[in-house]
């Protein structure tokens, strides 16, 4: 599969605009076009929120002072925070997080450099568009629209800014900008536990100054979710570099027609689903907006997110449902034919660390390292039906070497709980004894659970925190010696 989503897609942006195009010492960004030259540098590929196992191919353009854009040659390509790497212009990320990218020539002698930001997460159980912003800070506000399609109940979003002097959101999503520089805005959709956060990176820069017929093209709106056959309308203005519109011939274009297409006044037309940018281009400089087109049929993975002890197994189910366009509610139906599970494949062994088999029957690797994650994915062969997948987690349950003498694990008052969402976190007690049922000093327990969407545990007070409604089975051991006791959640 192209994507292996939760439910949605993450990807791209709002907006495109001209970085490092500025002299030095004004650009608060770092970039450096050699002075008052009127070429600059343009990275067409926009910004973008990418799975960790995506790779993706950066463009970038040099536009002189008449407007014309040719293909930048000889680029430097970088990206922050040590997110991954690139081999030429193709960027691998290698841990999650988010960052900027950085493209740096010489053109005509003069040292040129642009930056988007880029986000690198697992998907979560709904999307945001945009998923990723590169704005400036007199452009005005955007909005952010979060779209879920699942069994859940989500009672609203919430909305916060890593740094509300670079961006501020309020609560119904509107996002402020408000100087230059960087941050990651956290959305939350309220009433699901489970990969219930979408984070969104934004970089914010200056007008640029430079002597272009155009300097910022802006495409309204920002994004759209649609479903496919169904059309939407953008329109694009573009801006000086005193801020002020400026007429102008856009070109229009899908970076994957196979999702969506666009003619030339704007009117995009869902094909295929997924996301994908629409781009208009005016004297060189691009604007942006994301396109999330939505299946009418989705296939959800049960539970969606599990912690899995190294060695161990796990088994998941999926249901097909229809997505109400109206709605976006869902209605249960029969699987269609041909359902296919997969974990993904890296080639790399430190990164493998699970299969499954025909059934949706999980197998941890034995060597998995503890914290490590994946996911597992379950699709068929269609291009209408969207495939559901599951985060699988490796057990924080360090069971220790283990302690002389421990034959069992005896469990007061039994090894099934049933317990209330509300009832807020319940001690478990537990003891280490021998084959006679005497305490063994010294043995200390660990604790770990498979389902952290329905319960999450302490294990040095050895409490069992709900989390969501839902089965989750709690193990409780001292070396290899091992028992567990199955949570029901209810609301």
């Amino acid at each position: 599969m192209k994507k292996l989503q939760l439910i949605v897609a993450l990807l791209v942006m709002g907006i495109f605009f001209v970085i490092g195009c500025k002299k030095k010492e004004d650009d608060n960004n770092g970039g450096n076009n050699g002075g008052s030259g009127a070429s600059v540098l343009v990275i067409t590929t926009g910004a973008r929120s990418i799975n960790p196992d995506e790779k993706v191919t950066y463009e970038a353009v040099v536009v002189d002072a008449s407007g014309n854009a040719t293909p930048a040659t000889g680029v430097t390509w970088s990206v922050s925070n040590s997110l991954g790497a690139f081999a030429g212009n193709v960027f691998s990320p290698s841990v999650s997080g988010s960052g900027v990218i950085t493209a740096s020539a010489t053109v005509n002698g003069k040292s040129l450099s642009a930056k988007v930001p880029v986000g690198i997460y697992l998907p979560a159980v709904f999307s945001v568009v945009p998923s990723a912003i590169i704005w400036t800070t007199d452009a005005g506000t955007i909005p952010l629209t979060a779209v879920y399609l699942g069994t859940g109940s989500v009672s609203g979003y919430s909305y916060s800014s890593s740094d509300a002097s670079v961006v501020s959101v309020d609560g119904s999503g509107n996002v402020s900008f408000h100087k230059e520089g960087e941050c990651v805005i956290t959305v939350t959709a309220n009433g699901i536990s489970d990969n219930n956060k979408v984070y969104v990176p934004v970089l914010v820069v200056g007008i640029p100054s430079e002597p272009l017929p155009v300097v910022r093209v802006a495409v309204n709106p920002v994004g759209a979710e649609i479903f496919r056959n169904e059309t939407a309308a953008f329109t694009a203005k573009a801006y000086n570099s005193a801020n002020a519109e400026v007429g102008a011939t856009f070109t229009w274009s899908s970076q994957d027609p196979a999702i969506a297409t666009v003619d030339g006044n704007g009117t995009v037309t869902a094909v295929g689903l997924g996301n994908t940018i629409i781009t208009a281009t005016a004297s060189g400089i691009v604007g942006q907006a994301e396109v999330n087109v939505l299946p009418d049929t989705t296939i959800i993975v049960t539970p969606t997110m599990a912690s899995i002890s190294a060695g161990a197994t796990k088994q998941f189910t999926a249901q097909a449902y229809a997505v109400n366009h109206s709605t976006k509610a869902l209605t249960a139906i029969s699987m269609p034919a041909g359902l296919t599970w997969e974990v993904p494949v890296t080639g790399i062994s430190v990164f493998d660390i699970a299969t499954v088999n025909s059934t949706g029957l999980v197998t941890m690797s034995s060597s998995a390292m503890q914290g490590m994650s994946t996911v597992v994915v379950a699709h068929v062969s269609s291009p209408t039906i969207e495939p559901g997948a599951a985060l699988i987690m490796v057990s924080d349950c360090d069971c220790g070497s283990g302690t002389a003498g421990v034959d069992h694990i005896n469990v007061t008052g039994g090894t099934t709980l049933n317990i209330s969402l509300m009832s807020g976190p319940v001690t478990v007690t537990a003891v280490a004894v021998d084959a006679s049922d005497t305490p063994v000093a010294g043995a200390a327990l660990s604790m770990c659970s498979d389902n952290m969407a329905v319960c999450s545990v302490d294990a040095t007070s050895m409490e069992i925190i709900p989390t969501g409604p839902g089965t989750a089975v709690i193990t409780i051991c001292n070396g290899s010696v091992s028992t567990q006791i199955t949570v029901n959640v209810t609301l």
